[in-house]
């Protein structure tokens, strides 16, 4: 039934969100010299915020698909989880490659994290067919790299915001 995707996703995105902002409160803003009011906190905090809006949403859409179901008498008895996941595998590797994004971006850096998230994503959300062309794969580099240069250097420079070096160190 199609609620059920809604409901799965939503329920499973409301409770990431929650981690999420339950997270961001953890990063530590910077208090020195040149400090703006938009700290390493915000961005972080907006995304969860408007993340949790939207699978709140997702999740009322899929309620409401629920009952009219129900009241139509369409409404199947269950689903497995081995069925869920396997309609969803693209959203489940995504968020496993944003766990490891925000685990290893404090010790690898901002720069390499992000262009290698980003280029995870590219590919994922990418049609299977052309996953792995070559043009595909390059294409997704190029956007991957310059993204991340690009927000590197809007919130180092533009904003004078803090982001981790890592191992390249800037």
């Amino acid at each position: 039934m199609p609620y059920r995707k809604n409901l799965i996703t939503g329920i499973a995105l409301t409770l990431f969100s929650l981690a999420y902002l339950a997270g961001s409160v953890m990063i530590e803003p910077f208090r020195g010299r040149g400090a703006t009011p938009l700290d390493a906190r915000f961005i972080p905090q907006l995304w969860g915020t408007l993340l949790l809006i939207l699978s709140l949403l997702l999740t009322w859409r899929g309620l409401k698909e629920r009952r009219a179901a129900i009241a139509s008498g369409n409404a199947d008895s269950g689903i497995g989880l081995l069925k869920a996941v396997e309609g969803n595998k693209e959203v489940i590797f995504l968020f496993v490659s944003l766990f490891f994004y925000a685990w290893f971006m404090e010790s690898v850096g901002f720069l390499i994290t992000s262009a290698l998230f980003v280029f995870c994503a590219a590919l994922l959300l990418s049609k299977p067919e052309r996953r792995f062309k070559r043009r595909n794969l390059v294409t997704a580099a190029i956007v991957a790299v310059t993204a991340s240069v690009l927000i590197n250097y809007v919130f180092v420079v533009a904003l004078s915001v803090r982001l981790p070096r890592g191992i390249i160190g800037f």
